[in-house]
């Protein structure tokens, strides 16, 4: 969840991590990514090259000297990713991708629900150390200039992403 540590860059986490042994759908390599509302694609990674040592070793060494949560840190580990932009300062970004769906490309209008991605272990130290044991989908739900539940408890967090994902009444 948001504002969770992560102890492997020293910072904190900026959105929800969905693996397969935790939600309610079967998650593994390339299980298909869905667009959460309608939007205009903002960022699609189609030329994403896998994380590399020398990249590992420089971000754990920017992390050592307090760096842990500078953009490009994070961008690296967050990996492939796509965001869609749903206006009203509205972002949802989907990272650790192994893939982009064909016609995905900034510009892109996407429909809620319509496959964006395909989910992946990218950015991720263990797609080096460990390939296949970290596929999950990350996903942070962004408003303006920060993520949904920056700086706020645990039990609010949870409770406002609670309130985000609940159906609405017919």
């Amino acid at each position: 969840m948001p504002n969770a540590p992560r102890e492997y860059r020293g910072g904190i986490h900026e959105g929800i991590d969905f693996y397969q042994v935790d939600n309610c759908t079967a998650i593994h390599e390339g299980t298909p990514v869905r667009a959460a509302k309608d939007g205009t694609v903002i960022r699609a990674d189609l030329a994403y090259h896998s994380l590399t040592q020398a990249e590992l070793d420089a971000a754990d060494a920017k992390v050592a000297n307090g760096h842990a949560n500078d953009p490009d840190v994070l961008d690296l580990f967050r990996g492939r990713q796509v965001w869609v932009d749903h206006g009203h300062g509205i972002v949802t970004r989907y990272a650790h991708l192994s893939g982009i769906a064909a016609g995905i490309q900034v510009g892109a209008k996407v429909a809620q629900g319509e496959v964006i991605a395909y989910v992946g272990d990218s950015g991720t130290p263990e797609s080096l150390s460990a390939p296949g044991t970290e596929e999950h989908l990350h996903f942070e739900l962004r408003t303006n200039d920060t993520y949904r539940g920056a700086r706020l408890p645990p039990d609010e967090v949870r409770a406002l992403y609670t309130a985000l994902f609940q159906p609405l009444a017919p």
